[in-house]
This record gives C-alpha cells, structure tokens and sequence, in this order.
C-alpha cells in the first residue's frame, strides 16, 4: 500500500471541534457544515473523544480511533461534541484538546443561558436521565455538566487557557436561527472554505422535534433497561432514537413544567449576568441575544 493509501485509511485530526454549548444548536450547525464540499463532518457527529465520562466518553479509545472519524480528502475535517464545554463538571477535555489539537479552531455557539438550562432539562427528563422539577434539576449533583453550560464567562475562560482568542469563534444560536446565511458566511470564512457556497439544507433544523415524547415512569424503567442501554450502544445515533420512539409509543406521558421557583429563578439570571458580563469582557463581542429575559 502507498504511503498515501496508509495515511487515507489511518485517517487525520480534525481541523477544527464544535465546543458547545449543548442545546445551542449544534445538531443544527454540524449538519450544515457538513453540507459544504470541502468540509468533513465526523459520524457519529459527538464522537466525544476528550471526554472520559461514563456510557459516551471515548477517550480510552486511543487516537488511532479518534484519527479513522476523518478519513477525507475534503479540505477541511471537524466535529461537534457540545459536552465538550462543561468545566469543570468535565475536567480535562480542554487540556487534552489543546494537547492533541493544538492548532485547532473552535466554534462554540452560545444561547441565552436559562432557555438553554430549561431546554436541557426537558431533554433530560426525555431520556429519562432526570425524574425531578426544574428546580431540583440547577442543584442536582447529577446535572453538574448541565448546570456548567449555560456559564460561558467560565467555560470561555477555561478554553483561554490552551487556545487563543483568535482561533475561537463565537456563535450566537440566534444568529444562526435568523441571520442563517450570514451566520454560515462567517464560520465558513473562518474556516477558510468558500463562504459564498449556499444550500437547500440551510432551510432546515434538525435535532429540534425529532425526540419530543416524554416517557411515563414505567417508559424511564424501560429506558434505563440493560437491552436499552446496549441498543444505544451499538446502534447509530439515528438508527436507535428510531427505535427508541417506537418502543416508548405506549409509554408516552406528559411534560413536567419548566418553570422555576422566584428565589431560584432570581438567583440563575443574576449569575448568568455576571457569566455574560465575563464572556463579552473576555471575547470583545456584544452578544446582545444573551440579555433577552
């Protein structure tokens, strides 16, 4: 085999890593980066390599396996694994980053705080990982990474640390909801591709209707069942959450209210300020979507 051959099959690293911040959007981005020609998105599109945790971290997979996500020939290789910005819930994903990937760019979208909370609460009790009100859910010691997302002063300050202000671009999820065009002009130019290059697909978002039914307590039970949690394992992404609705059908419930107590709700939004105050001091940038209360 030529040298070439052996280089295209062991594959590459990645060119730049979609950061965060979880229910921003990242599903929605990552598939419109992957409809550039000159740009390669991993499969599975969160191949969460930096991380160690338990049921979805990969970093005992070795670099080989990290490198076989991007065999292309495209010009540009990248990923998106929003867990990635949850420090320090998740300790060590940015200083593995930074000595993996350190000429790497970032990209990390950024939604107003709270709405991004409540967001991943609900997905939370979907997948049947939380059984508890909102309120229970900004101080469980289980949701730690939850709770560390929406602190992007924090996670911005800590990725300073291994990455330069110049190779991490800063997306408002508003932006790419309403200003698509514009939006994808920018991460394309900064990515060095064709930033005039428009698609079809942009029209779309996904990862937003696709896993809306709530289980019911027998459905949770059903969910964190052995023969569930090996399907998640083995299966593709896509494939099992097919599966996974189709299963949980008969177990459909309601809802929980997403709404906050007033001495708990006051105290996020005045952290949240002082999270958003940091991170304009720290990138320069007005993110004026990020106030919305």
């Amino acid at each position: 085999m030529t040298r070439d051959g052996i280089l295209s099959l062991a594959g590459r690293l990645p060119d730049f890593v979609v950061v965060g911040a979880a229910k921003a959007g990242t599903s929605s981005l990552a598939r419109y980066l992957s409809l550039h020609p000159h740009i390669h998105m991993s499969r599975p599109k969160e191949p969460n390599f930096f991380n160690d945790a338990a049921h979805y971290g990969r970093w005992n997979r070795g670099i080989l396996w990290y490198r076989s996500q991007f065999r292309s020939a495209k010009a540009v290789c990248g990923e998106a694994s929003p867990g990635y910005a949850a420090w320090p819930a998740r300790p060590r994903v940015a200083e593995r980053m930074g000595a993996t990937l350190p000429a790497a760019k970032l990209i990390y979208l950024v939604r107003q705080p709270l709405d991004r909370l409540r967001s991943h609460y609900l997905m939370q009790v979907r997948q049947g990982r939380f059984e508890g009100s909102f309120d229970a859910f900004t101080s469980a010691p289980g949701t730690a990474d939850a709770q560390c997302a929406s602190r992007y002063g924090t996670q911005l300050q800590h990725f300073l640390r291994f990455y330069p202000l110049e190779r991490i671009l800063i997306v408002e999820s508003a932006d790419l909801a309403t200003r698509r065009d514009q939006a994808m002009a920018t991460i394309f130019r900064y990515l060095g591709v064709d930033d005039s290059f428009r698609s079809v697909g942009f029209t779309e978002e996904y990862n937003t209707n696709a896993d809306r039914m709530f289980p019911d307590a027998r459905g949770v039970r059903l969910l964190r069942s052995a023969p569930m949690m090996l399907l998640q394992w083995a299966l593709p992404r896509r494939a099992f959450w097919k599966v996974r609705r189709l299963v949980l059908r008969p177990f459909a419930g309601t809802p929980p209210p997403a709404t906050l107590s007033p001495g708990v709700e006051a105290s996020l939004r005045a952290e949240y300020r002082r999270e958003v105050a940091l991170v304009r001091e720290l990138s320069g940038l007005p993110l004026p979507s990020l106030d919305r209360e």
